[in-house]
């Protein structure tokens, strides 16, 4: 077999290094999972867990809820159908805020509809006021390590904190080491939602947001959840005040190369980015002309927001 030749290997090497931007179409190089042929990771292991199939179907029907009808004709556990009502709720009628006080309800349903809406109040006003933080923040990466594979994939624990284990205990298990390392954040190596959903709006409004708030509100744990729109990884930092959501760095992204909202370039997020840089009108974050929040700026349907997002992607 030939070699291959300077120019050959000298542009192999450029695309090895050039950088890859999901958003933009690109493949994530990284899976635990199988990938298939297409480059698209296989989650059938995964989508074939009792735990998956009860949290599917219950989020669907949460869904299915909000939206009003089921217009998706596959299977009730089918991870792909609910992505269907997904991009409904996402698509209607109303501002951003509207799309995330939506999504909440369906977080904020899930454990009711299991029939253990009774652990959030004793959560937030019982375990969260006796329980260290370090304890705390594991507890949440156990929850959603275990549960969740199904939404974002494969996840690991990270930013690991050193706690010190108890002498007394020490003494009578005497293989128990000094100190242990506990994940306080969970990273999503590469998140099925953002992949599938292929929207930075859907992203930020129907996962993120409300995500947040949904925490805080309802647990008294602040979360500030990281997407990576370059390589589609997320990261979940539990105790972490996130940041106002026009200076957070998430919705600072154009509207996906394949998005599939029929609202593509209405939510683009540079528009907002423009004109917070430029401050030329703006209060903590509103526009003093017309009232409108950075938010709503971006929601508004209008052809200038399309032809931002179409050279943002030029």
């Amino acid at each position: 077999r030939r070699p291959p030749s300077a120019a050959a290997a000298s542009a192999a090497a450029s695309d090895a290094a050039a950088p890859v931007k999901a958003w933009k179409g690109d493949v994530p190089p990284q899976s635990s999972l199988p990938t298939r042929a297409d480059g698209s990771v296989d989650y059938s292991s995964i989508d074939a867990s009792p735990i998956s199939k009860v949290l599917i179907r219950t989020i669907r029907g949460l869904l299915v809820k909000e939206v009003g009808e089921d217009t998706d004709p596959r299977a009730w556990d089918d991870f792909d159908a609910v992505l269907t009502p997904v991009r409904e709720v996402n698509d209607m009628k109303g501002t951003a805020r509207d799309v995330t006080v939506r999504a909440k309800r369906v977080f904020a349903g899930i454990l009711p509809a299991l029939y253990i809406g009774w652990v959030p109040p004793i959560w937030k006003n019982a375990i969260r006021k006796v329980a260290p933080q370090w304890a705390s923040n594991f507890a949440f990466v156990l929850v959603f390590t275990t549960l969740f594979p199904w939404l974002m994939g494969p996840m690991e624990g990270i930013d690991h904190v050193d706690v010190e284990v108890p002498e007394g205990l020490r003494k009578i298990f005497k293989f128990l080491p000094e100190t242990v390392r506990v994940p306080q954040a969970i990273k999503a190596e590469r998140c099925r939602f953002l992949e599938q959903s292929g929207c930075a709006s859907v992203c930020v409004n129907s996962c993120k947001a409300p995500s947040q708030e949904w925490l805080g509100e309802d647990f008294g744990m602040d979360l500030h959840i990281q997407p990576n729109y370059d390589d589609f990884s997320c990261q979940w930092k539990f105790n972490v005040k996130p940041p106002p959501l026009y200076e957070d760095a998430a919705v600072m992204v154009p509207c996906f190369s394949k998005c599939p909202s029929e609202y593509k370039g209405e939510k683009d997020a540079f528009r907002q980015l423009a004109r917070a840089k430029s401050g030329v009108g703006i209060v903590d974050g509103v526009d003093t002309y017309t009232g409108e929040s950075l938010e709503a700026i971006a929601r508004r349907a209008s052809a200038a927001a399309l032809a931002g997002a179409t050279a943002a992607l030029a």
